[in-house]
């Protein structure tokens, strides 16, 4: 399943998932996104029996899971475990593809079925299990949000752009759905988005959090 890119370089990561995916077998999922249209930025998919993931789908799980992971940094965040809706066990790769120019354009994602492999590691788990006496090490973490902010700061733009109109031509309900868009998507979770899209909207920052909270409480009526 594939989607022709508009970018060259994403042309060249779609020979580079189909390698992968051809090599790791049928338990290895690969998916290229194309980030310059984040409500269908699915471009290809390779295997996809692991997580169902089909061409025209959107960023889903992107900010959720993986922008705003500590773990992110040096545009990827590796090695995550996530779990589908039919109990699969899953081991995730996502890596951020940038242009010459360093924009943002895409992202590859790795996605390996491990449910064979965690059935056996609880065996032998259980077989091998031993009380520790010693306490575990405290463990630093080191955040680092430029990156995030960036790629944030584009799905922010992509999203506008994507509604075919100039902020100027853009009705008071064209924003609003864009705000909706990006709340579903998990955008407004990152420390400091509301104020940047209240500055690529053209609204104030009140403005945004009404349209926020309208949102959110028709959403909620409705569940």
């Amino acid at each position: 399943m594939i989607e022709k890119p508009n970018s060259p370089i994403l042309e060249v990561l779609i020979s580079v998932a189909r390698g992968i995916a051809t090599t790791m077998g049928q338990s290895c999922e690969v998916v290229v996104h194309d980030l310059s249209k984040p409500k269908s930025s699915v471009i290809a998919v390779f295997n996809n029996s692991v997580t169902g993931r089909q061409v025209g789908e959107g960023i889903r799980d992107l900010v959720h899971t993986v922008l705003r992971s500590p773990d992110f940094k040096d545009e990827m965040l590796a090695n995550y475990q996530t779990v589908t809706k039919d109990g699969k066990h899953v081991k995730s790769t996502t890596i951020v593809i940038r242009d010459e120019n360093k924009n943002v354009i895409g992202a590859l994602c790795i996605n390996f079925d491990l449910s064979t492999f965690v059935s056996t590691k609880r065996f032998f788990e259980d077989f091998t299990k031993v009380n520790n006496l010693l306490p575990p090490e405290d463990k630093v973490v080191n955040i680092s949000n430029a990156d995030v902010l960036d790629i944030i700061d584009h799905i922010i733009k992509s999203t506008i752009m994507e509604t075919g109109k100039s902020i100027e031509q853009m009705t008071k309900e064209d924003k609003m759905q864009v705000i909706q868009y990006l709340d579903e998507k998990g955008v407004f979770l990152v420390r400091g988005s509301v104020n940047w899209v209240a500055g690529k909207l053209k609204l104030s920052r009140n403005t945004v959090y009404n349209y926020l909270e309208n949102h959110r409480s028709l959403k909620n009526i409705k569940e």
